[in-house]
């Protein structure tokens, strides 16, 4: 699979049409998708009465070759399938940016083409939105995403984790590819931030997850997870706050009974100390109960919690992360969610840069007597060198590792490599001076 400096951002629960059936899947996500992005270009009247103007239209194309092989991460002894061929990718990011209001609407298709494995060719659709509108006193902000895609796409989390934030947890996937399946997922996660006083702030977020696919399997299983959390900001400093909060979650499995609730409560400490660096430090504890059909309610407390830090310098950036959190899955459960990862970025010379990733992911039931979770562990690790050409083109080159392992079973393990030819213009409002890949926002 090929990395681009710049991948669509999977939601924080995930995450990144078709095989066999898929065209007409696809068909069906380009039109919904188009649905939703009209209705939401009808509604931005409501957020500005900016004109066209203002918009910044931001295409990106990539197109590449490929070769893995183990497509399919088969497990060690068993028949491995090796797969070339071609993929592209395209997007239009449009953002409004004034004063007041942030709105960025991405549409994104990834198509791919295998000459010798047609089986495991795949077309896939995603669609974000993300907007944000600021008052005297208060922050409305939200995202909304729909993604339509082979669980080669959405199963296996990539090693330089993009679209990413500090502390944040990315679920979902089970890691099973080995059988041909199909994932959608539609999330919306409402944000509000109120100023009660200027170093007090009240902040409420909530969110929705549906994912289903085209098989429920054993460990492909379709789930609604709802989610909120109340907390209340306070600022220490100019460059550092502390944060409390609440949660509650609840997690319904399809064709189950087997509900969970979440209740818990954390503390988080954020922290800007210098111009280039930002961390962050969160423990909290939940309680899970747990509906089961063999043994009815099953309760246990779970402790969260992680520690990161991000550096990003003229020519450089380095993000590490460690936490712990409780997350929804496609295993059919809740499961602890334990993660260390690891990126950097550093621009060798005015024109060429590097993108560095790696991640640790250890899976485990949320309950000692939760029945049918299998564990799972997960590696991966990549390396992406990018050449800029020309001020809109450029070509890149990389290689992936990947390898996992369920309990009980052996080890899977697979490598790949890619070159692809990448157009992206730069952005009116993410402009990249130096054309050296290094992201520009340092934390404030």
């Amino acid at each position: 699979m090929l990395l681009s400096s710049r991948k669509p951002p999977r939601p924080p629960f995930s995450g990144q049409a078709g095989r066999g059936s898929g065209a007409s899947a696809t068909i069906a996500a380009t039109a919904k998708a188009a649905l939703v992005t009209g209705a939401t270009l009808a509604s931005l009247s409501v957020f500005s009465k900016a004109s066209a103007a203002n918009w910044d239209f931001n295409p990106f194309i990539e197109a590449g070759g490929m070769y893995n092989d183990n497509y399919r991460m088969a497990e060690q002894g068993s028949p491995k399938t090796a797969a070339y061929g071609t993929l592209i990718e395209a997007e239009v990011a449009m953002r409004l940016l004034n004063p007041r209001a942030d709105i960025s609407i991405v549409p994104h298709i990834r198509s791919s083409f295998l000459p010798d494995d047609h089986q495991d060719q795949s077309t896939d659709g995603f669609l974000d939105l993300t907007g944000s509108y600021r008052t005297q006193k208060a922050t409305f902000g939200g995202t909304a995403s729909y993604r339509n895609e082979t669980v080669l796409s959405s199963e296996l989390l990539s090693a330089d984790f993009p679209g990413v934030s500090l502390g944040q947890v990315v679920g979902v996937q089970s890691g099973r590819v080995t059988v041909r399946n199909r994932r959608n997922l539609e999330r919306v996660a409402p944000t509000m931030t109120y100023d009660l006083t200027p170093r007090r702030h009240l902040h409420l977020d909530a969110e929705y997850t549906n994912v289903s696919y085209s098989q429920n399997l054993v460990q492909q299983v379709g789930f609604r997870n709802f989610y909120g959390a109340a907390g209340l900001q306070f600022d220490h400093t100019q460059r550092s706050n502390f944060t409390v909060r609440g949660i509650y979650a609840h997690f319904q499995p399809d064709g189950s009974p087997n509900n969970t609730n979440r209740f818990g409560v954390e503390g988080e400490w954020d922290a800007k100390p210098t111009t280039t660096m930002q961390t962050y430090a969160r423990v909290g504890v939940n309680v899970v109960r747990a509906q089961t059909t063999v043994e009815g309610i099953v309760s246990s407390t779970a402790f969260v919690g992680g520690a990161g830090a991000s550096w990003t310098y003229q020519v450089s950036q380095y993000v590490v992360d460690a936490l712990r959190d409780l997350s929804p899955s496609a295993t059919g459960a809740v499961v602890k969610h334990d993660e260390l990862r690891f990126r950097m970025i550093r621009a060798w010379r005015p024109l060429l840069s590097s993108v560095v990733g790696a991640r640790l992911v250890r899976v485990r039931g949320a309950t000692q007597t939760q029945l049918g979770i299998q564990g799972s562990d997960y590696a991966a690790a990549s390396v992406a060198m990018t050449y800029q050409i020309t001020r809109n083109y450029r070509i890149q080159g990389e290689y992936d590792y990947t390898w996992q392992k369920f309990q009980g079973e052996p080890h899977a393990a697979g490598n790949s490599i890619g070159v692809s030819f990448i157009y992206q213009p730069p952005s009116r409002f993410q402009p990249l001076p130096l054309l050296n890949g290094i992201p520009t926002d340092k934390p404030k």
